[in-house]
């Protein structure tokens, strides 16, 4: 079974550990090796993540299977896209589940636990980026019914790719 908790200061060297690990299964078959070590080493590490787990306006959760690490999510407060000007919003910054774990509801689980907090803290809208090439993740957003709303940059060292923005709106109907 998974089980999800939110991540505390001293989950640095697990979250910069997963996270480069996590994003490498996810992506490295399709970037340049530089462009992508580039990015993992600004993106995850150690100081880095820190300030983000000192930041009260991130939320991280983390995703474990009998005692593992396989997976998890980060939340940014008050983060709005162009599209959502105006808006209550937050940001699904990160969402991954370790390559061995895909199709194990891990992310079911993550998705979950952020809509329970976004919900909670009465955002109107929760948003993300997604790479216009990932077909398995557009499908699980859609199963979500979240719905493409514009596209933004998205950089892996020199690399630019267009990035799809998808909102779920969570007003109440």
């Amino acid at each position: 079974m998974i089980s999800v908790r939110a991540a505390k200061t001293d989950d640095v060297e697990l979250l910069c550990t997963l996270g480069r690990r996590a994003f490498y299964e996810a992506f490295g078959e399709y970037n340049d090796p530089e462009d992508m070590q580039a990015y993992l080493d600004l993106s995850f590490n150690k100081e880095a993540i820190q300030k983000q787990l000192e930041d009260p306006d991130v939320i991280f959760y983390i995703a474990t299977y009998q005692e593992d690490a396989v997976g998890y999510s980060k939340l940014k407060k008050n983060s709005a896209p162009p599209e959502l000007a105006n808006q209550r919003c937050i940001q699904l910054e990160r969402i991954y589940a370790l390559h061995a774990y895909i199709g194990k509801k891990v992310g079911k689980a993550l998705m979950e636990k952020c809509l329970e907090f976004a919900r909670s803290e009465n955002y109107e809208w929760l948003w993300l980026g997604v790479w216009q090439q990932n077909e398995r993740a557009i499908s699980f957003y859609h199963k979500w019914k979240f719905k493409t709303i514009g596209v933004k940059k998205f950089k892996i060292g020199n690399e630019i790719t267009d990035d799809y923005v998808m909102a779920l709106s969570l007003k109440p109907e």
